[in-house]
């Protein structure tokens, strides 16, 4: 049996869900004639993730592929809130993806079985990984039933949602009295989570995986210079706070309090 050569099938879209969720808030600003790269690029994001994103966004019917046009669905998902956006989202999941999963039950598929469509679809390795996570985040906002396999893997892209890198981010001092007097409003499922879901970077990797890896990277950097500075008169819960959230960060032991 003869398959279409990968490299002519339009992978699905594998941007994190944080640069989703960054995108549509910028649209719902402004909608412009054309998504072309400068546009993107105009945004913030890199030009690698520019490509990533026009991209998925021709995969989910958003834009004209040929003329970067916003098209109708585009449109009606930009306006719409509440219920009637949980509409237009799971219309457009079930639209784009149809090539895909075809007559697949993800009210009762494996994890398994569904990476394998993925797979066939020319979505492997880290890539692939990278493609499920995005559609079952958008399945799980759509409010599209999935089986209890499904339900878990997604929690890895809901919980990326959280992250915004936002690159040109106005550097924090550490020393500054904001961080210095609210030690306790680092979020407890942030920096440590982050640093845990970066895998160890290959450079064997694909190029578009190298820059999605730095652009996370530069996220965790963004964070960590907005960590406060340790502060010996802290009551022992903050500094017990402190050195479990530094742990995260750096991957290792207990991070030396003499830091600051």
């Amino acid at each position: 049996m003869t398959r279409e050569p990968k490299e002519r099938i339009r992978l699905p879209p594998y941007l994190t869900y944080a640069t989703w969720h960054r995108l549509l808030e910028s649209l719902r600003r402004h909608t412009p004639s054309h998504l072309d790269r400068s546009h993107l690029m105009y945004l913030g994001f890199s030009q690698s993730t520019a490509l990533t994103i026009k991209s998925a966004l021709s995969f989910l019917g958003l834009i004209d592929p040929h003329t970067g046009e916003p098209t109708v669905r585009l449109r009606a998902l930009l306006e719409a809130k509440g219920e009637d956006y949980k509409a237009q989202l799971k219309d457009m999941v079930e639209s784009a993806y149809q090539p895909v999963l075809g007559d697949l039950d993800l009210r009762q598929t494996t994890l398994g079985k569904i990476e394998e469509r993925f797979k066939h679809y020319g979505a492997e390795k880290n890539v692939g990984s990278k493609c499920l996570s995005f559609f079952l985040a958008l399945a799980k906002d759509a409010g599209i039933a999935l089986s209890p396999n499904l339900v878990t893997r997604s929690r890895l892209g809901a919980a990326q949602s959280v992250a915004h890198p936002v690159p040109a981010l106005p550097r924090t001092r550490r020393g500054s009295s904001s961080s210095r007097h609210h030690p306790a409003s680092t979020r407890a499922a942030g920096p440590h989570h982050f640093a845990s879901k970066l895998p160890d970077f290959d450079p064997g990797w694909p190029k578009e995986v190298r820059e999605e890896w730095f652009a996370r990277f530069q996220t965790l950097v963004i964070l960590i210079d907005k960590f406060p500075q340790f502060n010996a008169d802290w009551p022992d819960e903050l500094k017990l706070k402190w050195f479990e959230h530094m742990k995260g960060f750096m991957g290792s032991g207990p991070a030396n309090s003499g830091a600051g």
